[in-house]
């Protein structure tokens, strides 16, 4: 039950404090250049992460150093920095500094493993790739080399020979002035798994990612006195677009934390009076396990927003039990963040994912073409990203007369809430991290012993879906599920390796030959029990 006292916490003049926001934002966010977004709060903290303070003019400071060192090496404007790090000073620093000179960002997954962080660099050909010295274990220098990355820049330990520590792209004085960009210029490369094949490179400029910023704030009803705690990593839309972006749009300040602490989490509240959290199912199953605090502990806290899969309506009955306030869904992706939720402070629905946010036209498409109140889910919105990094296919596929296909299908009410309905996809999603069952599947049949493979979700209390494998092996070969899934934990991230591998005669397949995954999703249940 939520107390009276969370509910004033919740309920706020929604209409006053709108015009408010808006005065507020003023010209700044008519800007383009995204390391504007630094400038003009001088010694206000920014970013507290491994537990120190940095403000605005420090960081600007250091990002405006580390740009000019990448421009003095060659780097032009439009080259891309690749990263591999996880939450810290150093990433949002990397960030600004390629925002500064004109470079596009390409932030790679942490948990992502050697195949994959070389399928993101060959696809978007970085010049130089800044890792945290804890994964450098995961990476073949010698490939990296011949696909073009020039040198491996070393945060977070000491850099090994071969590679220079990060503290060195801080040695110049700071560029003068941030590069001027067109408002459509590319600003970073998200990796995102899609429903077939390998990871594509969501492409977002300056301006939607300003523009991301401006209706979030407003969507979000958020000020300057808001601090966020961002513990979803900030490689990922979510955390890096919904919550560093958006509050240094205000000068406001983050709480940068380690993925997947929730004792951090607990203490980071009351200890930075934290207003402002951002959560997936798995991460919030994580944090309502851990023993719950103080109702004063967590007297901060003004909202809580969570998406990336839908959430059950037990978890927002036990958020609220814990924390004392509603949970505020939404729905979102890397191509169009958050671009429906419930209101942050007033009425929600339990089960919906809510209404359009600012700036956002939703209509729902049939399978015949029309609009209806049941269907794909396509959006419009000028903070949409441009398409896929080196892929005009895709882009094609995504991006019609305007709209943006999402693949979500949808229904809605008459008083114009959406509720969710299903995939057109075939996407697993874990947490609120995204497997492609195609480039698992890919994997899999790497193995010498394996003839086919076949990955869909399963149902899980935890994750929401879980990827489980079906394999055919070929004629009088010979492999143990462990093994298999030690060959497949060897090339993919760990969220991304089955669950469950099945070996099967053979793998069941429709009139047309296809794989039947509706098949395989009647036994994957049962076989991830």
């Amino acid at each position: 039950m939520i107390s009276s006292r969370s509910a004033r916490r919740c309920i706020r003049p929604g209409g006053q404090r709108k015009i408010l926001q808006r005065r507020r934002l003023g010209p700044k966010l008519r800007a383009v250049q995204l390391f504007d977004l630094l400038l003009g709060h001088g010694d206000r903290v920014a970013l507290t992460a491994d537990g120190r303070d940095h403000t605005y003019g420090a960081l600007a400071d250091a990002a405006a150093r580390l740009a000019a060192t990448l421009r003095a090496r060659g780097l032009a404007a439009g080259d891309r920095v690749a990263f591999f790090l996880p939450n810290c000073a150093e990433l949002a620093i990397a960030y600004f500094g390629c925002f500064a000179a004109g470079l596009v960002a390409v932030p790679l997954n942490p948990r992502y493993r050697g195949p994959e962080v070389e399928h993101a660099v060959a696809d978007c050909a970085p010049r130089l790739l800044i890792a945290d010295a804890a994964l450098l274990d995961r990476l073949d220098g010698a490939r990296l080399a011949a696909l073009g990355i020039a040198g491996v820049v070393v945060a977070g330990g000491p850099a090994p020979t071969g590679t220079e520590p990060f503290a060195r792209l801080l040695d110049a004085a700071p560029l003068p002035a941030p590069v001027a960009v067109a408002a459509d210029d590319p600003a970073v490369v998200l990796y995102t798994s899609g429903s077939t094949g390998k990871p594509k490179g969501v492409t977002h400029t300056h301006a939607s990612l300003r523009r991301t910023a401006r209706h979030q704030v407003v969507s979000q009803a958020l000020d300057a006195s808001d601090v966020q705690l961002a513990f979803m990593g900030i490689a990922y839309i979510a955390a890096f677009a919904g919550q560093l972006l958006t509050a240094f749009a205000l000068g406001g300040r983050v709480i940068l934390l380690p993925h997947g602490d929730p004792a951090a989490v607990v203490d980071a509240i009351p200890r930075h009076g934290v207003t402002r959290l951002q959560t997936g199912p798995a991460d919030l199953r994580d944090l309502l396990a851990h023993p719950a605090p103080a109702r004063a502990a967590l007297a901060t806290l003004r909202c809580a927003i969570a998406g990336g899969e839908r959430i059950a309506a037990e978890l927002h009955h036990r958020f609220a039990e814990w924390a004392g306030l509603p949970l505020t869904e939404a729905c979102g992706m890397t191509e169009a963040y958050n671009y429906a939720m419930n209101p942050p402070f007033g009425a929600k629905r339990l089960g919906s994912f809510g209404l359009p946010t600012d700036g956002v036209t939703l209509r729902l498409v049939g399978a015949d073409g029309r609009d209806g109140d049941e269907g794909e889910v396509w959006l419009r919105s000028d903070a949409m990203a441009r398409g896929y990094w080196n892929d005009p296919a895709a882009t094609a596929a995504a991006l019609r007369d305007g709209w943006l296909v999402t693949g979500d299908l949808a229904r809605r009410d008459a008083d114009g809430w959406y509720w969710f309905v299903g995939r057109r996809k075939e996407i697993i999603i874990r947490g609120a991290s995204n497997i492609a069952p195609g480039e698992v599947e890919s994997v899999l049949t790497q193995h010498p012993a394996v003839a086919a493979a076949g990955v869909v979700g399963a149902p899980d209390a935890h994750d929401g879906h879980v990827p489980v494998a079906f394999v055919q092996l070929h004629p009088g070969a010979a492999a143990t599920p462990a093994a298999l899934r030690a060959f497949a934990s060897e090339r993919l991230a760990e969220y991304k390796v089955p669950v469950r591998v099945v070996v099967l005669d053979a793998l069941p397949r429709n009139v047309n030959g296809k794989l039947d995954r509706a098949a395989l999703a009647a036994r994957s249940s049962l076989s991830a029990a």
